[in-house]
């Protein structure tokens, strides 16, 4: 049990990890002799947008015969129109990685776009100025009543109760070594959050983001990185959150 998992707040660490293995697969596949100004993707290296709100990545002045999208990690929907243009949402907050290749003349070129999605009523561009943070010296435990507060579902009781039982099943699932990688933890974190709240997602994510905040904390200070660690704290969050009233 002393094998160190990475926190779900890290998990956009996969996606730049596989952006760089395709890269690196590119200039294997082209080497130095690849053609100049055949292939090349047009398109800004970050987006930003709400919980829910719809985003657009626009590669329509790239060059390219061909187009491949590739978004991770789980929790973005997107769709591809015309090949060369990307729509896509996300009913949770948080980082994710698009990657799109476009192909002409037997060369190619790649592009990673980063998108972020933020709480609603939060601007964009200024996340940080308008999220709270954590109450310095208190516990987990009494920074979630406290961050319930903002959670103005008139079912948040209930909903609080579902996710707690959310957060307990994932911390078994960490515990018998279903869940082994900092991806697995992340995925079976936000499909569950999501199951439990469902359509009050929104209502909740000033909370999320403050719980979010606080993981980050804790993981860049060293104290959330054991599969003991992540045991501990989802079973904290889950009994905190039966308190919620």
């Amino acid at each position: 049990m002393n094998e160190k998992i990475k926190s779900y707040l890290n998990i956009i660490l996969v996606g730049i990890v596989g952006a760089a293995l395709v890269l690196g697969y590119q200039h294997f596949s082209n080497g130095p002799d690849k053609p100049v100004n055949k292939a090349q993707i047009v398109l800004e290296d970050e987006v930003k947008i709400q919980v829910g709100e719809l985003g657009k990545l626009d590669a329509s002045k790239s060059k390219g015969d061909s187009f491949i999208w590739s978004c991770f990690p789980k929790g973005l929907n997107y769709e591809v129109i015309n090949g060369n243009k990307l729509i896509f949402t996300s009913g949770l907050i948080g980082e994710y990685t698009c990657v799109v290749s476009s192909a002409k003349d037997g060369a190619i070129d790649q592009k990673i776009v980063k998108i972020t999605v933020v709480p609603q009523g939060v601007n964009p561009d200024k996340p940080d100025n308008v999220t709270p943070t954590p109450t310095p010296g208190n516990s987990l435990s009494s920074n979630i009543l406290v961050w319930s507060t903002t959670v103005q579902s008139p079912k948040k009781a209930v909903e609080a109760t579902a996710l707690a039982e959310a957060y307990n099943a994932v911390a078994v699932q960490i515990e018998a070594g279903t869940l082994i990688t900092g991806e697995d933890v992340a995925v079976a974190t936000r499909d569950a959050t999501h199951a439990a709240l469902g359509e009050s997602v929104p209502l909740w994510t000033t909370f999320l983001n403050n719980l979010q905040t606080y993981l980050k904390q804790e993981t860049l200070k060293g104290t959330l990185v054991t599969v003991e660690d992540h045991v501990k704290v989802w079973k904290e969050i889950s009994a905190a959150l039966r308190q919620v009233r």
